[in-house]
């Protein structure tokens, strides 16, 4: 059974006016104790709280993925966001930053608070620092390709099983379900996110990478969504979650997450940046059997985009609502630049767990949680190439 939820108290920043200078040296970033990653020095970070609002503006050397998870009780509006910078790319932003302190080349946000504010973050090449919640690393001896590829999947491979060049039907494609041999138990909750391929008769593979498409006009991409709640199930097929896209009352029967989305922003006119903030969205129940710019014609639910998504969704215990959810979803966003190189990803979308769940060991292994598209013609970053 899953553990009971812990109430989540928030301890808000106060309202005098507070400014961190810009470090002389290398930072990194912390937020709520999980992995760090580079903060860009400079110009390194600010933090600034005026009146009843503030701001915490991070350039960071990787891709950072934010978004307030929270059942029935929304942020205070007078919390401070956290606004998270790489490159052209427009990432999502949120607030409820609860406390800020730096030390000894260390930014740390809610260190020591409760709060909504989760965040995922990954190198600038999609590399996981740490796959595991608890901080256990790999052997520092493996190469790249091999240590990034085996922290995008649940799963241990069997001997033989090669990971520059892998086979792709071999791996199971829920990595929340209860299919052996799974590298992290994750008997509380499970969140991923992973790329997926049509493999006929109504079958999919994983994969490294997000599927994308181009028609001149609209980059349109698509990710698989896996999650449960409680113990894992030998169940899999397409599930659509109990509610979607709203929030539910807080208690042990139900748990929230959130679907969050960056991409390579461009502004119409101006240069530099790829997509623009316009577009749609849609969940989808099975792959489509071809990926195009009207993959999300007549599709439940579905909504406009003006801006990184953010699509909250709840799974639920309660008897007759399946504790677990399998679904698509889909993105259509509007050409507006110069594309990017074919190392450079295009957009990328995470998964976010409710923090009073993480924080009794909810989403054990992190190494799914972020997804990456690329153009079509690319096979992804240098290390999914063996380029490094």
């Amino acid at each position: 059974m899953p553990a009971i939820k812990l109430s989540v108290s928030r301890v808000f920043a106060g309202l005098a006016a507070v400014a961190f200078s810009a470090p002389i040296v290398a930072a990194t970033l912390v937020v709520n104790n999980e992995s760090p990653m580079d903060v860009t020095t400079p110009p390194g970070f600010t933090y600034i709280v005026q009146g009843a609002s503030g701001s915490l503006s991070v350039p960071t050397q990787g891709f950072l993925f934010c978004a307030n998870v929270y059942t029935s009780n929304p942020p205070s509006p007078t919390a401070v966001t956290v606004v998270p910078q790489h490159g052209d790319w427009k990432l999502p932003i949120a607030q409820d930053v609860s406390g800020v302190g730096y030390n000894a080349g260390v930014l740390g946000v809610n260190r020591a608070v409760q709060t909504s504010l989760v965040c995922h973050g990954v190198g600038a090449e999609g590399e996981t620092a740490s796959p595991r919640s608890d901080g256990m690393l790999r052997s520092g001896y493996e190469s790249k390709t091999v240590e990034q590829y085996g922290n995008l999947i649940n799963w241990i491979a069997p001997v033989g099983f090669n990971w520059t060049s892998p086979d792709w039907a071999m791996v199971p494609a829920d990595p929340c379900s209860a299919t052996e041999p799974v590298q992290v138990r994750e008997n509380i909750a499970c969140a991923a996110v992973t790329g997926a391929r049509t493999a006929g008769a109504g079958s999919t593979l994983r994969s490294a990478t997000m599927l994308a498409g181009t028609d001149g006009t609209s980059f349109f991409y698509i990710v698989r969504v896996d999650a449960s709640y409680g113990a894992l199930q030998r169940i899999e097929g397409p599930q659509m979650p109990a509610t979607i896209n709203q929030h539910q009352p807080s208690d042990a029967t139900s748990v929230m997450m959130s679907i969050v989305e960056g991409y390579d922003r461009g502004v119409v006119g101006v240069g530099g940046g790829y997509l623009g903030d316009s577009g749609e969205w849609c969940l989808l129940a099975n792959m489509p059997a071809a990926l195009t710019s009207n993959v999300c014609a007549g599709a439940f639910p579905s909504g406009a985009l003006s801006g990184p998504a953010n699509i909250p969704f709840t799974l639920s215990l309660v008897p007759g609502s399946t504790p677990r959810a399998s679904f698509y979803v889909a993105f259509v966003r509007q050409i507006v630049g110069p594309p990017p190189s074919v190392v450079e990803p295009v957009s990328a979308v995470s998964i976010l767990l409710e923090p009073s769940l993480l924080s009794e060991g909810g989403d054990a292994f992190r190494g799914d949680d972020v997804s990456f598209a690329f153009l079509p013609t690319s096979l992804g970053f240098p290390w999914m190439t063996g380029g490094l």
